[in-house]
């Protein structure tokens, strides 16, 4: 069993656990900063944004960082990079690794990290050439961080690190995989992309930037996913504030 499996089942029982013996402070700890830290940067405008789509261009320092808080997702940043650019290849066609029509082991596997079967060649250079020499280190980097808070406190590493890898796999999966493309109240679309992907307001307003889904697979490219008017998109203001130069 590779790294990525043994981090995502021990992330979902972590999750379990949370709410076992932790409380609601705790519970609310633990959402709060999968929301803002993993879900929000870690997700959203790094690995989704930044290392996936190349959508702005930003300084080295900020770089780094985005690579860093990256990983509080328990994946680095090149797998779910091959993962995501696959997907939009082949978006709910039989091909897609993504697709909602897949079993739901097939659909976990790839958020776990597994690409070496992927069109790598196809898909092309997805991680920063300045980042090569850490992206080797990626598990070591995310096991000492882990061990390093258990020893200081449990809690916080198993019921805020920890559960946060796994309150991500669970996002990723319901929101990212069946939500955004499924026919839902609230959905609509604004371009024709070929694929059944959907904006969906409720979704956009529970996942703070990323249910605009439709916008995202006409132009994958675009940091900012809001495209027509009333449109606004959380995760592109930020980039356009504290990230793009």
């Amino acid at each position: 069993m590779t790294f990525a499996r043994v981090l995502a089942v021990n992330s979902l029982l972590a999750v379990i656990f949370l709410f076992i013996y932790g409380d609601w402070g705790w519970i609310v700890t633990s959402l709060l900063y999968y929301k803002i830290v993993v879900g929000f940067l870690g997700n959203q405008i790094s690995q989704h944004r930044y290392f996936s789509h190349n959508s702005f261009k930003t300084t080295k320092i900020k770089k780094y960082f985005l690579y860093f808080v990256s990983l509080t997702t328990g994946v680095n940043p090149l797998d779910y990079a091959l993962v995501h650019r696959h997907h939009h290849l082949h978006s709910d066609s039989p091909g897609d690794v993504h697709s909602k029509l897949n079993r739901f082991s097939d659909i976990f596997f790839p958020i776990s990290g597994k690409t070496s079967s992927m069109e790598r060649i196809k898909i092309g250079r997805v991680l920063d050439s300045d980042l090569r020499g850490f992206y080797k280190y990626h598990i070591a980097t995310i096991l000492f961080v882990l061990v390093l808070t258990a020893l200081l406190s449990w809690k916080v590493a198993v019921f805020v690190l920890l559960a946060g890898v796994g309150w991500n796999y669970i996002h990723m999966i319901l929101l990212r995989v069946w939500l955004v493309h499924t026919k839902l109240p609230g959905s609509y679309q604004n371009f024709d992309s070929k694929d059944s992907s959907w904006n969906n307001k409720w979704v956009q307003l529970l996942d703070i930037g990323e249910g605009l889904h439709n916008n995202h697979h006409y132009n994958p490219n675009a940091y900012n996913q809001a495209m027509v008017p009333g449109e606004f998109d959380p995760a592109g203001y930020i980039v356009r504030k504290f990230f793009k130069v």
